[in-house]
């Protein structure tokens, strides 16, 4: 099938206090420091094809490793979520030799960024096959991101019960992740400040996601 061996992220994310105490929980897991670097994300959307009523996004990322002052740009195309436990979906991504090419074919299509741009220190950690990525998100918070990068959707469930099984031995339980993305979580701040409501990144927070 056409789908059958595309790469599928399988990703949970938990909103955490204090970084410190989440690297030692890490750490105590056996997870050891793979790099550190500084990530900017900006995402695209058109008209023509509103990403948002296919559950999909589109993503350019430069990307600074903080140890060797190296940049890189990445772009992503991210499929539909097909469960409600986790963050998980396709992924397609390629390394950019010329990042201002790929905006103007971008902007030629008429997709244009969106008003929000991410921007996040990430604390990446490995243990096995698995990515623990300690997230400080700029007007957000810290957040820990656990990943598996699958092959194929059927390998999808057995990925997520190993992240869950790390869930675990950290302490967490299902109850403690969310699914809305870092880009949602931005919109809905401003939201909230234009209407006076308190922004929480909690369960209930999670649905009408932009991308």
């Amino acid at each position: 099938m056409r789908n059958e061996h595309i790469p599928v992220e399988v990703e949970v994310k938990i909103p955490v206090h204090g970084l410190a105490d989440t690297i030692k929980r890490l750490e105590q897991c056996g997870f050891c420091l793979a790099g550190t670097c500084r990530e900017e994300d900006v995402y695209y959307n058109s008209a023509h094809y509103d990403l948002r009523e296919h559950d999909k996004a589109l993503r350019i990322r430069r990307v600074t490793d903080l140890d060797t002052g190296n940049t890189r740009a990445e772009f992503n195309c991210k499929g539909p979520k097909p469960d409600q436990i986790s963050v998980s979906r396709t992924e397609l991504e390629m390394r950019l030799e010329t990042q201002e090419i790929l905006e103007r074919i971008l902007e030629e299509l008429t997709f244009l960024p969106v008003p929000y741009t991410v921007r996040k220190t990430r604390f990446t950690y490995t243990r096995g096959r698995i990515t623990a990525a300690v997230d400080q998100v700029e007007g957000l918070g810290d957040y820990l991101e656990l990943e598996i990068i699958g092959q194929g959707e059927k390998q999808r469930p057995a990925c997520l019960k190993e992240i869950e099984a790390v869930m675990k031995e950290m302490g967490y339980e299902q109850k403690d992740t969310i699914r809305i993305s870092y880009l949602s979580m931005l919109q809905k701040k401003e939201s909230s400040k234009k209407t006076g409501h308190i922004f929480e990144n909690s369960q209930k927070e999670q649905s009408g996601e932009i991308l």
